[in-house]
C-alpha cells in the first residue's frame, strides 16, 4: 500500500552558522518523512533535532502495522501519541544534562497513508503542497508573529518588518507536554509535497517558491531554493525536502 514517489532533498549550513542544526529522515519504503530544526547552545539544538527525527522514525517503524490497517482518524491519533512520546524523551534529555538544558527543536512530519496525507507540526518548520502550478501552505506556524496576525494586532504588511518573527510559541523538548497540530489532506498524482525549515521560508517569499517550482524540473528545485535563500543572506541553516507523487497508491 504505497504511493510511488521520488524524493529530492538538500540541507545547507547557510552563510552565518557554524554548524547545521537541521535534521531530516525518512522511513525507507514506507512513505514517512520527518524534518526538525534544533535550537540551544553547546550543540544542544543539533542533538535535539537529530534525536527527534531518529526517535520518531523508530516509533513509526514499531507501529507500521497500526498505520497500515487504520483509517485516517486513527492514524492521526497514533501520530499525535508518537510526537508526544518523543517530546517527553527530548525534555528528559535536556533535564539530565546541564549543557543541554532548555534545548528544543521544531518538527514537521508527514505520512502518505493509503487514503491520503496525514501531517503534523510543532513550531515554524513548514509543509507545502504544490499542485497544478499552485503552491499551498498546509501548516500554520506556531510563532509569535502568526499569533499577532491572527489577533489582528499585526497586518501582513507590518509582518515583513517584524523584529521578533523567529520567536516560536511551541517546540519539541521545551515543556513536558506538547499539543502538536495534526491534519490531513488529499493527494494526487504529480503533487509535490515540500517540507522546509525557516532558513528557507524566512528569506524566500511564497511567490518566489511558487515561481521556482512552476518553472524548473523537480530535481533542480531544492538546489535553486537553497541558492535563493543564500543570495538573500543565508543567515540560518536551510533544509528542503521534496516528495513528488509519481503514481496512484498501489495496493
Amino acid at each position: 500500500m504505497l504511493y510511488p514517489v521520488s524524493v529530492y532533498s538538500l540541507s545547507d549550513i547557510g552563510l552565518v552558522r557554524e554548524n547545521n542544526e537541521d535534521s531530516w529522515k525518512s522511513v525507507k519504503n514506507h512513505q514517512f518523512f520527518v524534518l526538525a530544526d534544533g535550537m540551544g547552545g553547546h550543540q544542544a539544538g543539533e542533538i535535539a533535532s537529530r534525536e527527534t527525527v531518529e526517535q520518531l522514525c523508530r516509533l513509526f517503524e514499531e507501529q507500521l502495522d497500526f498505520f497500515y490497517h487504520r483509517d485516517l482518524n486513527q492514524a492521526e491519533k497514533i501520530m499525535k501519541g508518537m510526537i508526544q512520546d518523543v517530546n517527553a524523551m527530548i525534555y528528559r534529555l535536556g533535564k539530565e544534562n546541564p549543557k543541554w538544558r532548555g534545548m528544543g527543536t521544531t518538527l514537521c512530519c508527514l505520512y502518505l497513508h493509503p487514503k491520503g496525507l496525514v501531517y503534523a507540526h510543532v513550531g515554524d518548520s513548514r509543509i507545502y503542497r504544490f499542485r497544478k502550478g499552485k503552491l499551498e501552505q498546509l501548516t500554520q506556524d506556531h510563532s509569535l508573529l502568526r499569533e499577532l496576525i491572527e489577533l489582528g494586532q499585526l497586518s501582513q504588511q507590518q509582518a515583513q518588518d517584524f523584529l521578533y518573527k523567529n520567536i516560536i510559541t511551541k517546540a519539541i523538548g521545551t515543556d513536558p507536554m506538547i499539543e502538536p497540530a495534526i491534519a490531513r489532506a488529499s493527494v494526487e498524482v504529480e503533487d509535490i509535497l515540500m517540507m522546509c525549515t525557516d532558513g528557507l521560508s524566512d528569506l524566500v517569499s511564497f511567490e518566489e517558491m511558487q515561481e521556482i517550482m512552476s518553472q524548473y524540473p523537480e530535481e533542480e528545485i531544492a538546489a535553486l531554493l537553497v541558492k535563493k535563500a543564500k543570495q538573500k543572506g543565508g543567515h540560518d541553516n536551510i533544509t528542503v525536502v521534496l516528495i513528488r507523487i509519481q503514481d496512484k497508491c498501489r495496493y
